[in-house]
């Protein structure tokens, strides 16, 4: 254990919540001094004062222990919404799919949503790209409202919705520009950089009909990114990729986060790869957003998502016999 190594965490973590050593002495019921020869490797805080300090800092005694964060802070944009869904509802004859749903995503943020068979998660995706008509209630992307502006809201999305569906006859190339004349596209470099960045440099002329499921996956991806679009909407993109594979797309999706300031929402049944790559996970069941919550809270609680995940869904599935008894 390094003790600088602790201290230097310490003094990032008082500065991150804008403490002065004698603020954060003052919650702590302890000198300033203390505070200070911990920041300077010269002392340990001991166990009760580890306890104190990750609770306040929102991080666990482990990681102040490694003097670092498991989950690294993500550089995300709170003060812009790039996705705004407010009351929206939508039925399918009697049986309401969607209800009451409140969501917001924000620039640069990967959300991950989550729930069980028929919860809603596909029906909330493409009432969002208007395949469906709702009821009640507004979809923005970038500002722009679904209904009343859906050529500007939805040039603003790119969508892998379910299995991509291409052109099997035609190569993964043709496929690409088929996008871009659709989309008035011209950045050819940037076609290319994208073609480059999901990994298939080496098939993208090959007929889609010969391509593995994986490939056909990634191939959707390209299509999706070469829009350039503020929201990435992916459903289950997982689908056919082996080991090897997933781990790519997990490191694409952080990596266009990060560097494009690109906003995600990623619909999945994997809980592990869906804890991997979000910041926030939203949870649906019977159409309705029962939790949400930051993987930083998860991990802090020393939990997997899978456990905060069936915590949350077997709480609701409980709520909802109570109800209907009375």
């Amino acid at each position: 254990m390094n003790q600088e190594r602790v201290g230097k965490f310490i003094a990032d973590l008082r500065k991150e919540h804008n403490l002065t050593q004698q603020e954060l002495a003052d919650k702590l019921s302890i000198t300033d001094k203390a505070v200070s020869k911990w920041e300077n490797g010269r002392c340990m805080p001991d166990v009760s004062f580890l306890e104190q300090l990750s609770s306040l800092f929102e991080v666990t005694v482990k990681e102040l222990l490694n003097g670092e964060r498991e989950f690294k802070k993500r550089n995300i944009n709170y003060d812009k919404k790039i996705l705004e869904i407010k009351n929206l509802s939508k039925s399918f004859g009697n049986r309401k799919a969607l209800d009451d749903v409140n969501l917001d995503i924000y620039e640069g943020e990967i959300v991950g949503l989550i729930g069980p068979n028929g919860a809603g998660k596909t029906t909330l995706i493409k009432t969002m790209l208007n395949f469906y008509h709702y009821e009640k209630g507004s979809i923005k992307i970038e500002a722009y409202d679904v209904k009343r502006n859906l050529e500007e809201a939805l040039s603003q999305v790119g969508a892998v919705i379910e299995n991509p569906d291409m052109y099997g006859h035609l190569s993964g190339r043709k496929n690409l520009e088929i996008t871009e004349l659709i989309n008035d596209i011209k950045d050819k470099e940037y076609i290319e950089e994208m073609i480059e960045f999901v990994g298939l440099k080496d098939r993208i002329n090959d007929k889609v009909r010969k391509y593995s499921l994986g490939m056909k996956q990634r191939l959707g991806l390209a299509n999706a990114l070469i829009k350039k679009p503020k929201l990435l909407i992916l459903d289950e993109p997982t689908n056919g990729l082996d080991p090897h594979g997933i781990k790519n797309l997990r490191e694409i999706l952080k990596q266009i986060s990060n560097e494009r300031h690109m906003s995600i929402l990623i619909s999945s049944h994997i809980l592990a790869e869906v804890e991997n790559i979000c910041d926030r996970i939203v949870i649906i069941d019977k159409g309705k957003i029962i939790d949400e919550f930051g993987i930083e809270e998860v991990k802090y609680k020393n939990k997997s998502l899978e456990d905060e995940y069936f915590l949350k869904t077997d709480s609701f599935e409980k709520e909802g016999d109570n109800s209907e008894n009375y």
